[in-house]
């Protein structure tokens, strides 16, 4: 089991022992009370029964009889009794009286002789009426005389074995059953905690072969919770870093290709001068000139780029008209334009102004632009639209080219990043323009977005108004 596993395991663990043992002390606590309940109520019962009977018998029963009947109860059911006449006077226990005049028919129910009296003061002075609860005995709807029965008070009551008895066999009861809860909760903790921990042990081994490198990791996610979510996000971020590993690898080989070829060929003229194998003329010079240029605006790329980083962090934000700046680029690109006879179509609102850094907005509508000249078809069609909104102005750039595949489209902004080599295979380019216009875009706090099908592409820029 993991370290996580583990831990979990003792955590589970320890829950059900203080569960256990909360429960324990709160049934510890209520036993008694519950006992005293359970008992009373069964003594009442049978109280109940006595009285029922005693309503039918009192009116001829003799105090032998009474006597007798009344014992035997006390006995049997372990409860003491005392029974009062309608005046008050005790009538049983008979210890209290030597005899009895009769109850019923004489008149004299419950008169005593005086030299009983005091036996009976006695005993009313020695009871505890707190301890006693109380049964009217009913006759022709008249009460008779009352049934004062002692009611069980554990544990300084009556019947302490009894209750120790119980007491015993609830703790028994419970002992067992936590035996059981604590068996069948260290099985089921066992398997949960595996279960719970065995998806993070995947992420983690996962993580470690990323981390050393390896970003073809793929997790599958079984469930429907937050580690679902944690490991769709895995799975989401190793995807994108095989794919910027990829740009990177791609790039650094296009760069040293980029590179190398105008080096090569420089290399190969001043060879050729050197071994006198040609002459240095003005076609020579040309040819030599293109390839440093070629090389020159490799190496300006790669400083626009890091311009464009630098100027997110010192944005000069002035009122600008974006209007203006989409007419300077189209003005700028006119050469690329009139090469592919390409049409340019504006659709401007009026009062397109906003707070930005000139030169920034300049870059980024110059390289969507750029972008959108390059990939187009011959005698195709630009068409740049602003719109003006509460908060924002948006500006919209599509073109009629031959457009984006959808498998490249989440990456066309990573640096160095070109798509598809048939995409490029007469359009050479660096992969910069479009990440130096997201850069910039995201230094402004503006929103860019991409469409594109079999034909054409459309950007879409929100650009707040402050």
């Amino acid at each position: 089991m993991s370290k996580l596993g583990k831990k979990l395991f003792i955590v589970f663990l320890l829950l059900i022992f203080f569960t256990l043992a909360l429960v324990g002390i709160i049934i510890n606590y209520s036993i008694g009370e519950s006992f005293n309940d359970f008992i009373n109520l069964q003594r009442e019962e049978s109280i109940n029964e006595l009285s029922s009977l005693l309503s039918e018998r009192l009116p001829d029963i003799s105090q032998v009889s009474l006597n007798q009947i009344l014992t035997n109860f006390s006995r049997t059911n372990r409860i003491q009794i005392v029974l009062l006449n309608q005046a008050g006077n005790i009538i049983y226990p008979a210890n209290s009286m030597r005899r009895m005049h009769s109850m019923m028919g004489n008149g004299n129910m419950g008169m005593m002789p005086e030299d009983n009296f005091s036996d009976e003061l006695q005993l009313k002075q020695q009871l505890n009426y707190d301890l006693f609860a109380k049964k009217e005995i009913i006759i022709q709807g008249e009460p008779v005389a009352t049934i004062l029965w002692q009611k069980f008070a554990s544990p300084a009551g009556l019947n302490n074995d009894l209750y120790s008895y119980f007491k015993n066999k609830v703790y028994q009861a419970i002992l067992f059953s936590a035996l059981i809860v604590i068996v069948l909760f260290l099985i089921i903790a066992f398997f949960l905690s595996k279960r719970i921990t065995k998806p993070l042990l995947n992420l983690k081994n996962a993580v470690l072969k990323v981390a050393a490198g390896d970003y073809q990791q793929k997790l599958t996610a079984n469930s429907n919770d937050e580690l679902a979510e944690l490991i769709t996000a895995f799975n989401q971020m190793t995807t994108k870093l095989a794919n910027l590993e990829k740009i990177r690898k791609d790039s650094t080989s296009d760069l040293s290709h980029e590179l190398r070829t105008p080096v090569t060929t420089l290399l190969g003229y001043l060879e050729a001068l050197e071994d006198q194998k040609i002459t240095l003329n003005s076609q020579t010079i040309v040819e030599m000139k293109e390839e440093i240029n070629r090389m020159n605006h490799l190496i300006k790329q790669m400083k626009n780029f890091a311009d464009a980083q630098n100027r997110t962090f010192n944005l000069k934000k002035e009122k600008v008209n974006l209007n203006k700046i989409l007419e300077n680029v189209a003005v700028k690109l006119d050469k690329e334009i009139k090469a592919k006879n390409l049409q340019i179509k504006f659709d401007l609102a009026a009062d397109a102004f906003t707070l930005a850094d000139q030169d920034s907005i300049y870059q980024i509508f110059y390289n969507i632009i750029q972008n959108a000249v390059k990939y187009n078809e011959f005698s195709g069609e630009i068409k740049l639209k602003t719109m003006v909104r509460t908060d924002i102005i948006v500006v919209e750039i599509k073109d009629t080219g031959i457009g984006i595949p959808e498998s490249e489209m989440p990456f066309i902004f990573e640096r160095f990043y070109r798509a598809d080599k048939s995409r490029n295979s007469k359009n050479k380019g660096t992969g910069i323009g479009l990440a130096v216009a997201k850069e910039l875009l995201m230094a402004h706090g503006a929103k860019i977005e991409v469409k594109s099908r079999q034909k054409g592409t459309a950007f879409r820029l929100e650009i707040p108004r402050k």
